[in-house]
């Protein structure tokens, strides 16, 4: 049960330290944040055999402020803005800047008699910027210059100085498992995590609850409620099991950990070093246009891609410690960090939404597959070897996170609970001893054997 808590814990503070939408069908075409419409009269966007976007020549090109033209004889499209004009000759690859060849890696289309071309290098022959949103299957042109990395970076920056906020969290996952035959089914499921956090000192509280759907039939996983804090040279963990009535059992889990507790709480000299390793392994920034949600707030949704190489920096003399230690939960900190460390992870890509008018970053969105996946791979020190079936199972699990920010330094104070602080300690009990959300009594939790009763979980 320790390594249990711990590896909920650890996954969840790495979750929250680094902070996807689906794809749509259909293609979308923004410029400057407005969409081109299209319909199929005009011709509709699609992906060609190169996997690039062809886009219908005439209401692409009006829309972004182009005199069109079709020369007839030649198969030649010709748009021009000033003293700028771009022809796109059918079926061959390269296009034509005021009579100057460019090469292209695709070629413009007649499909049912409209003419299609790719989008990016006529776009950017004008001088105009062209970012391709997976996440929302949308062409995003840009015509005017986005500083995007000075705008996310002070976004980022800004967020080092909150005090405290709310934050809700939707882990959406599927994942393929096998059933009694066999044959493999998609299991569904959902955690839905209501967060509050203050900074320095760290502390939080999380509200969780989880539904999933397995071979169709529809589960639900009691409640669970979390708490952290960190001071000077230790963690604690205390977490409340929720067996489906209003009783909760809890538990908790302390860690004395100095450096790592020093890791989590933010003062003066650790910002400063966080904003330099961020600024020094961020690979790229993408401006991915304005949106408009519910409440009427223009929000600039961004794309960031940082180097893995950032955990060796942060986490590396760390974790070569650690696995020198003889201490087991020193071991375990090793054992989960590893994968980080040792770059298996690539590079990570977020997707961030920064207030327009507040310039504070409100929501995140990042796919955890990969994360998870590496971490499970490089936790058989902790849970023993994985088959490789199971492995490869894995491989296909789909699992993205969606954090939507509230109440930055508004966030309403809370106390953790009596019955928590007066938990037994986890790493002071034996396994017959520690409670089950299923009953508050030790006496009743059974042991099969002797070797079971001295393992620890």
């Amino acid at each position: 049960m320790k390594k249990i808590i711990f590896t909920i814990s650890l996954v969840l503070i790495l979750a929250i330290s680094s902070f996807t939408a689906f794809a749509q069908d259909q293609i979308i075409v923004n410029i400057d944040s407005n969409k081109v419409e299209f319909n199929e009269e005009i011709g509709m966007p699609f992906i060609d055999e190169n996997g690039r976007t062809q886009v219908p020549f005439r209401a692409t090109l009006e829309k972004y402020g182009a005199t069109v033209d079709w020369n007839v004889e030649s198969s030649i499209a010709i748009a021009t803005i000033g003293d700028t004009t771009v022809e796109v000759p059918v079926g061959e690859n390269f296009i034509l800047k005021n009579g100057e060849e460019i090469a292209t890696d695709t070629v413009a289309v007649i499909v049912d008699g409209r003419t299609y071309l790719p989008i990016r290098p006529v776009i950017e022959a004008f001088g105009s910027e062209v970012q391709w949103d997976m996440g929302l299957n949308t062409v995003v042109i840009t015509t005017e210059p986005i500083d995007a990395k000075g705008i996310f970076t002070e976004a980022n920056n800004k967020s080092y100085e909150w005090e405290n906020c709310d934050a809700n969290v939707v882990i959406d996952m599927s994942m393929p498992v096998p059933d009694e035959t066999g044959n493999v089914q998609t299991m569904d499921m959902k955690v839905n995590m209501y967060m509050t956090m203050f900074m320095n000192p760290l502390k939080a509280k999380i509200s969780a609850d989880m539904s999933m759907n397995v071979m169709g039939e529809e589960m639900i996983v009691p409640v669970m409620d979390m708490y952290m804090n960190v001071d000077e040279d230790n963690y604690t963990t205390y977490m409340g099991m929720n067996d489906g009535t209003d009783s909760i059992t809890w538990m908790k889990s302390t860690v004395e950990d100095e450096l790592f507790a020093e890791l989590l709480n933010y003062d003066e000299e650790t910002i400063k070093e966080n904003k330099e390793l961020t600024e020094k392994y961020i690979e790229d920034v993408k401006y991915f246009g304005k949106y408009t949600d519910e409440s009427g707030k223009s929000l600039l949704r961004m794309e960031y891609t940082m180097s893995g190489d950032i955990y060796k920096d942060m986490f590396g003399e760390y974790v070569e410690e650690l696995s020198n230690s003889t201490n087991e939960q020193e071991l375990m900190t090793a054992e989960m960090l590893k994968s980080f460390v040792d770059g298996e992870l690539g590079d990570l890509t977020f997707i961030v939404y920064i207030d327009e008018e507040s310039g504070e970053i409100i929501k995140y969105e990042m796919d955890l597959g990969n994360m998870i996946l590496s971490m499970v791979s490089g936790m058989t020190g902790i849970v023993g070897e994985i088959p490789e079936e199971e492995l490869e199972l894995l491989k296909e699990m789909k699992a993205t996170m969606v954090m939507d920010i509230l109440n930055i330094n508004e966030a309403e104070d809370f106390e953790i609970p009596e019955d928590a602080l007066n938990a037994p300690d986890v790493s002071e009990m034996e396994l017959d001893t520690v409670p089950t959300p299923e009953t508050e009594d030790a006496s009743e939790v059974e042991t099969e054997t002797e070797e079971t009763d001295s393992e620890e979980e």
